[in-house]
């Protein structure tokens, strides 16, 4: 472990929904009202469950967690609770695009977190140890060595947080399809109909975004929130986790299941829709 001295974190717990977009961005504006009217309940929880998170971290900030341990874990913790938010804040603009993105890089914090929680601590500290953080003194910079890490262990590992990170990087990826399912979502097998900037309300788009930063929540619960270096989560978590476990439960939700077709796994996303007058659709990535 390293002696370096722990400073005081800074905090700031507070996650809330999107502000209203400016009138004149009429597809943000109409994603804005329909998220609220259609999904307000499913944006509160996650809003509520990063509330909850915050408060942890509040807790964990005193002088008692002041450890490596805990400044190991806020790093990634503070980075993908912020990706979660702002993913939030994309949906409810109507940005899929970015949203998705976002939930991405929010699984592979979460996976770090998850790490450092754990086994991963080590190499975390001997990083520290070993002048990680220090002075390029002939450059007079500040030096911070990258040390690549990815924890694809507690990406095998733990279910739900594999599951968001393979099916949201599946459309976060330039893929040609996954293109074509964000950009040109009501093409067919007769005409391809693309769009530029579309920020247009998507039933399909919003739920399935809403549900992975709701899995990626519960992931946090079961990781960083049974970390033994840690407080004890606040005590409304379990009502919280009871909630969106029910919420994720729904079968009328857009999901995506996995299903073997030619002998190869592929994703098929079920209840997609534009609007919920829309007929549900199937579609197979």
């Amino acid at each position: 472990m390293s002696g370096r001295r722990i400073s005081p974190p800074r905090i700031d717990p507070r996650a809330a929904r999107a502000a209203r977009p400016p009138a004149d961005l009429v597809g943000s504006a109409n994603a804005f009202r329909q998220t609220s009217f259609l999904l307000g309940e499913e944006a509160d929880l996650v809003v509520e469950g990063l509330n909850l998170e915050g408060a942890h971290a509040t807790a964990a900030s005193g002088s008692k967690y002041r450890t490596v341990a805990v400044a190991a874990v806020f790093g990634p913790w503070s980075r993908g609770w912020l990706a979660r938010l702002q993913a939030l804040h994309a949906l409810e603009w109507g940005d899929y695009s970015s949203a998705v993105v976002l939930v991405r890089a929010a699984a592979d914090f979460a996976a770090a977190a998850a790490a450092l929680a754990g086994p991963g601590l080590e190499e975390w500290s001997a990083w520290l140890a070993d002048g990680g953080i220090g002075d390029a003194h002939e450059l007079h910079a500040a030096r911070f060595e990258l040390h690549p890490f990815r924890s694809a262990e507690m990406l095998a590992r733990v279910p739900g947080l594999g599951a968001v990170y393979r099916e949201a990087s599946d459309l976060a990826l330039p893929h040609f399809g996954a293109t074509a399912v964000i950009t040109a979502a009501e093409s067919n097998a007769e005409r391809v109909l693309a769009t530029f900037g579309d920020r247009d309300f998507h039933l399909g788009l919003a739920e399935l975004v809403l549900g992975w930063l709701l899995r990626l929540g519960l992931v946090h619960q079961e990781t960083v929130g049974n970390c033994p270096a840690m407080p004890a989560p606040p005590e409304r978590s379990g009502e919280w986790r009871t909630r969106a476990e029910r919420t994720l439960a729904r079968r009328d939700r857009c999901r995506i299941e996995w299903v073997e077709v030619a002998g190869t796994e592929r994703p098929l996303v079920l209840n997609w829709r534009r609007e919920p007058r829309a007929a549900p659709r199937r579609v197979l990535l």
